[in-house]
């Protein structure tokens, strides 16, 4: 008898998964739900500090050719207007000049450059508020190659870090960021200057 009773309870068994497992015809969709409310799943964050000034402000000039105060002689110089070299600026800001002595685009020196051609002759530059002054001196006389140019690169510091110390962390920051300011296509490439 209870052989019986547990055929009968597998065969109720069977027949009960049986018509639970099979689907009939898919019902149709339900009613839309209402839109949920803006929740508070987040939270505005608090406003980041403002980034270091970027490059907008550096000036590069175009060549220049000099006309030299004194040719054959022991020294000359020339002068060029820059608006842009303030007071303030020479305080704060780093000025690079370079040279194409000769002239051809073939090389440019960073300044000061000295060389030997017949005796020492060394040519360097200088600023002023408005202006930047270059020169050359020899140790004897002297007539400058007529193709040469000069350009310069003005490198203001950043608005939120003008110090005592801003021409130094200029320098600092360009070294750092493995800018050879002695090299013109290294400040060409890092500033976006065309060369």
């Amino acid at each position: 008898m209870k052989t019986i009773s547990k055929i009968k309870y597998g065969i109720i068994l069977a027949l009960f998964a049986f018509f639970v497992s099979c689907e009939g015809p898919m019902g149709p969709a339900g009613p839309a739900g209402a839109d949920g409310k803006d929740g508070t799943n987040g939270i505005d964050g608090v406003d980041g500090t403002d980034g270091q000034d970027g490059n907008a402000n550096v000036i590069a000039s175009a060549w220049i050719t000099p006309t030299w105060s004194a040719t054959n002689a022991v020294y000359g110089e020339f002068t060029a207007d820059e608006a842009a070299i303030t007071t303030d600026f020479m305080n704060t800001g780093v000025v690079l000049s370079y040279t194409d002595w000769m002239g051809a685009g073939q090389f440019i020196y960073a300044l000061p450059y000295t060389f030997q051609d017949g005796g020492t002759v060394s040519v360097n530059f200088n600023m002023q508020a408005g202006k930047i002054r270059w020169w050359f001196s020899a140790d004897h006389n002297y007539t400058p190659n007529a193709g040469a140019k000069f350009r310069y690169v003005l490198i203001p510091a950043s608005t939120s870090s003008k110090s005592a110390n801003s021409k130094q962390a200029i320098l600092y920051n360009l070294d750092k960021a493995g800018v050879d300011v002695n090299n013109y296509y290294d400040v060409c490439a890092y500033f976006g200057i065309e060369p």
